[in-house]
């Protein structure tokens, strides 16, 4: 009764990691989310938080 869930042939064999998502609004006031936990912010909409975020994820890359 207690059989553990099966694996379809078509599943990945190891999970993706979860991913959490990192725009969020505080007030009326957006902000992202940095992987050390760091809000960055304030943007005025969602929109600018967003162009930030993808701004520095492009500075980090060309770091590496």
């Amino acid at each position: 009764m207690n059989d553990p869930p099966k694996q379809r042939i078509d599943d990945l064999k190891e999970a993706s990691p979860f991913r959490t998502h990192r725009i969020h609004a505080i007030n009326s006031d957006w902000y992202f989310l940095t992987r050390e936990g760091q809000n960055i912010g304030p943007f005025p909409n969602k929109k600018a938080a967003e162009d930030s975020l993808a701004e520095l994820l492009k500075t980090v890359k060309m770091d590496e």
